[in-house]
């Protein structure tokens, strides 16, 4: 009896042992490793962008005669392009990527006009742009932030001449200049093969494009028409690696630890250029015209925003920034010093806009556009026979934009955006020798290219 009892007792008790082995929790299974992307190999693609196209043409001293005034014009465009990229990455760890990526492109933006003050015609016309340059980059999750630079080559058209005094005939000429490149970007996953990018160039096409005379028909005087420009590229890239992808149409959002909804606050810098068009409306003396001024210089500032994403993949929000602006330009006009010496610089620029986009999960890709500032000064300096009339001003006006902006973490984030901004007019009345008959229209625009680093309040 007590043996049963003993075996009753040690039944009950690896019974009870069971049973409470079975309640408690199992042990909780590995977390899935994070997901790998692989950017090694070949790839292709197509962009579409839009370029800012500076030139000035200008006449040396030696060779003038004594007493003669030189000076400058600048020409200043923009317009839309595209083109194809093929290139090669090799991811060398988990988040480091060196690469060669070569492009070809149509650049828009041609401008010509007549001089300010003379029946004077001046012009640049691009036409294609090429590059070859190295790639070196940051690879964090799905996505790309990397540097590029290398050469590029540039096919332009310039044109001066027209009717003048000396009865010099409308010239053109089409060279390839070759310069240095370089630039940043930002690209991002859509699928295991397919990627888009965002991406900024600046080419200098440092070659001088010399004409073997001037508007003024000066015997034995050229005129040197410089040149650069600004791209700024949307593209699709894709990568060959032995496995088709498919189009990438409804393709399910890659996961994502950022929480893109809610508040944020952040920082940017880059690069400002002016477009603007100071007009002569009205020369009692000589003929109407154009000058840009044209202008570069650095933009940086802050900025605040808020975000609300529906159906999980689709933004709306709204974003405020305040930016030193510090473009700065100053030209004396062409064979015209003592009369004409134009100024333009910017002190700060400040945005509120909309943004409107799709979210791939660890990227945005978004549209941008509202109300815009600039403060200014803008007119002419005192020159020997005129009376210089500089114009302050805030000028209000509108932007429109986009962009792509990449997780990093769960807070912070990276973007690469463009802002076209337009600033409204001012005019300026100059009095040569005392006598008021120079009116001047400045029409004041803007581009603006800049990265920014964002942080989620949420």
């Amino acid at each position: 009896m007590n043996r049963i009892l003993v075996s009753v007792a040690a039944f009950v008790a690896m019974s009870g042992a069971s049973a409470l082995a079975a309640d408690m929790p199992l042990k909780a299974p590995p977390a899935p490793p994070a997901p790998t992307y692989d950017w090694t190999g070949f790839y292709l693609g197509g962009f579409d962008s839009y370029s800012v196209n500076r030139a000035t043409a200008s006449t040396p001293l030696p060779g003038l005669p004594a007493g003669t005034r030189t000076g400058a014009v600048g020409i200043a465009g923009g317009g839309w392009g595209g083109g194809a990229t093929i290139g090669y990455n090799l991811q060398l760890a988990p988040t480091w990527l060196i690469g060669l990526e070569g492009d070809f492109g149509w650049l828009g933006g041609g401008r010509v006009f007549r001089d300010w003050d003379d029946v004077i015609g001046a012009g640049a016309h691009p036409n294609w742009y090429g590059t070859a340059r190295v790639r070196a980059g940051y690879v964090t999750g799905p996505s790309l932030l990397y540097v590029t630079g290398g050469v590029g080559w540039v096919n332009v058209t310039d044109t001066f001449g027209g009717s003048s005094p000396a009865g010099i005939p409308s010239m053109t000429s089409t060279t390839t200049t070759t310069g240095g490149t370089v630039g940043a970007g930002i690209e991002t996953k859509l699928t295991r093969n397919w990627s888009i990018k965002t991406e900024y160039l600046y080419i200098d096409a440092s070659g001088k494009h010399t004409f073997g005379s001037n508007p003024f028909g000066i015997v034995g005087t050229p005129t040197d028409v410089t040149h650069n420009y600004q791209v700024i590229k949307t593209g699709l890239n894709y990568r060959f690696n032995g496995d088709w992808d498919g189009v990438p149409i409804n393709t399910p959002m890659l996961a994502s630890n950022h929480n893109w909804n809610g508040f944020y606050i952040g920082g940017n810098a880059g690069v400002g250029s002016s477009l603007s068009h100071a007009q002569n409306l009205v020369c009692t003396i000589c003929s109407t015209g154009d000058e840009d001024p044209t202008g570069i210089g650095f933009t940086g500032g802050g900025e605040a925003g808020y975000n609300y994403m529906f159906m999980q993949k689709y933004l709306i929000g709204l974003e405020g920034d305040f930016d030193a602006l510090r473009v700065r330009r100053q030209v004396s006009d062409w064979f015209d010093t003592g009369f004409g010496e134009f100024s333009q610089k910017t002190n700060w620029m400040g945005t509120i806009r909309a943004r409107v986009g799709i979210s791939t999960g660890p990227a945005l890709l978004y549209f941008t556009g509202g109300g815009a500032w600039v403060r200014l000064t803008e007119g002419f300096l005192p020159a020997p026979f005129i009376t210089g009339q500089l114009n302050t001003r805030t000028g209000s006006g509108w932007t429109f934009g986009g962009g792509t902006e990449v997780a990093l973490d769960a807070r912070w984030s990276a973007k690469l955006e463009s802002l076209w901004v337009r600033s409204g007019t001012s005019t300026a009345t100059p009095f040569p020798l005392g006598v008021p008959i120079f009116t001047t229209q400045f029409k004041d625009q803007f581009v603006i290219v800049r990265a920014g680093l964002n942080y989620a309040l949420n």
